[in-house]
This record gives structure tokens, C-alpha cells and sequence, in this order.
């Protein structure tokens, strides 16, 4: 039996998603040759288990082969066509994310209401990273549904793709990265207040005070801060650089922009 069958047969046979990973991993670097054909006969199998890591393994594989993108956009395209599986399904959809495939974006976006939230999180995921700029209707509206979602990873991936991937601008955009400005989901609301601060947005002031304040507070919020470039934020960032616990260098970027003292940057 060749060494790709056996490592195929080995990731069919985990229930270690881990070692499922190291798997594919290996079957990508180490086993090149016939992988594409090996994953087109997968996709097409009965069993969902083996369509599932036929878009797992494509999704990888394209980013050590490029050539084999145009023949794994067409394996994945039917596959997705006709798959009625949730976790083959999200499979699927990631693996388009990863391929690169703005084409697919129609029909992936049509699953965005889909009961499943693993194929939600796919399809953020995928839409996100996707959608060419600036987004179109639909797409816009498809992020923004998302930024709602019930699942953190979901909103997250959603708010990253609107308002930090995406230079789109509007009351509509703003109004969903301001919901998500005290999210529960503390990258969620990092996000959020990035988006809303690179739009220059005031009302993400008063929530970056809070964030800037917190013990939790991330390089993100920083970096929203620095974007701000609102005199308000000064305080909280001085007790930060005091304090010592957040980086410094963000920390004094954030403090020159604020105060409208930004040091030029120095080139070697």
C-alpha cells in the first residue's frame, strides 16, 4: 500500500483531531504526487467522513501547490454543489477559503443562515477572507448577519472581515461593529473597536477607556487607541506605560497619535 492510502486510511481512522492534522500535514508535505487525485476520489466517496478530509486535505495542499488550484476550485465547487453534510459541508467551505476562490463566494454566502454553526464559522471564515474589496452588496450584508451570531468564533471572524479586512464605511457597518464593541468575546470586542477606530468613529472612545483600563487588555486595543488618535485616551494610556504591563512600543505610538505628536519613523 503507498505511504499516501496508508496516512489517508490512518486519518480516517483517528478520533484524535490532532493527530487527524498531523496527518493531513504529512500526507501535504510528504506524499505530493498523486494527492490531488486521491482527494478528488474522496470528495466524491459515499461516506461523509472521507469527503470531509478530502476538502481538509485540499485546503492544504493548495498552499504547496498552487498549480493544483484551478482542478481543486472545480473538485470543491461540485462537491459543495451537492453536499447535504454539515462538517463535510464546512469542510468544504474552508477549503475554498483557503484555495482562494472569490468565484465561489454566491453560493457560500448562501450559507450563512445555516442551522449548523460549524458551517457559520466557515463560511465567516471564508467570506472574510475572500471577499474582494470594496465588498459588494451582499457580501456586506452576509458579514454584518454574521457579526451577530450566537457563536463567539462566528462573530469573530465576521467583525475581522468587516471592519479590519474591509475599508467599507457606513451607518450600517458602523452600527454592527458598534454591537460587537462590548462583546463578550474579548477578541470579538478587539475587533470591533479596531474597525470602529480606523473609521474614526468617536463613539468607540468611551469603550476603548474601558478596555484600556482592564488588566486584559490586548495589543489590538492598542493599536485601535493609536488609531483613535483621540486626546481622551490619554489618560488610561499613561496609567498603562506606568504600569508597564502592556507593550511598550504600542503603548507609546498610541500615546504620540493621541496627543498629535507622531514620531516620524526612522529608516535604517
Amino acid at each position: 500500500m503507498r505511504a499516501l492510502d496508508v496516512r489517508v486510511e490512518a486519518a480516517l481512522a483517528t478520533v484524535d483531531e490532532d493527530c487527524r492534522w498531523e496527518l493531513i500535514d504529512g500526507i501535504v508535505g510528504e506524499c505530493p504526487d498523486d494527492v490531488l487525485e486521491k482527494c478528488q476520489q474522496l470528495l466524491r466517496d459515499e461516506t461523509a467522513r472521507e469527503r470531509t478530509l478530502g476538502a481538509d486535505i485540499l485546503g492544504r495542499f493548495v498552499g504547496v501547490d498552487a498549480g493544483a488550484r484551478p482542478a481543486a476550485l472545480t473538485a470543491l465547487q461540485a462537491a459543495l454543489s451537492s453536499e447535504t453534510d454539515a462538517c463535510a459541508m464546512a469542510s468544504m467551505v474552508a477549503a475554498l477559503g483557503h484555495v482562494g476562490a472569490p468565484e465561489a463566494l454566491g453560493r457560500i454566502i448562501q450559507l450563512a443562515g445555516n442551522p449548523d454553526a460549524g458551517v457559520r464559522l466557515a463560511v465567516a471564515f471564508a467570506v472574510a477572507t475572500l471577499s474582494p474589496q470594496p465588498l459588494s452588496r451582499d457580501v456586506r450584508f452576509a458579514l454584518i448577519k454574521l457579526s451577530g451570531d450566537s457563536e463567539p468564533e462566528v462573530r469573530d471572524w465576521a467583525t475581522f472581515g468587516l471592519g479590519t479586512l474591509s475599508n467599507d464605511d457606513g451607518p450600517d457597518v458602523r452600527a454592527a461593529l458598534l454591537a460587537r464593541a462590548e462583546d463578550p468575546y474579548h477578541t470579538t470586542r478587539a475587533e470591533a473597536l479596531f474597525g470602529l477606530a480606523v473609521r474614526r468613529d468617536p463613539r468607540a472612545v468611551p469603550h476603548l477607556i474601558r478596555a484600556l483600563e482592564s488588566p486584559a487588555v490586548v495589543g489590538l486595543e492598542l493599536d485601535a487607541a493609536a488609531e483613535a488618535r483621540d486626546p481622551r485616551l490619554l489618560p488610561a494610556l499613561w496609567a498603562l506605560q506606568r504600569a508597564g504591563l502592556a507593550d511598550a512600543v504600542r503603548v507609546r505610538r498610541a500615546i504620540d497619535r493621541c496627543a498629535g505628536q507622531e514620531r516620524p519613523v526612522l529608516l535604517a
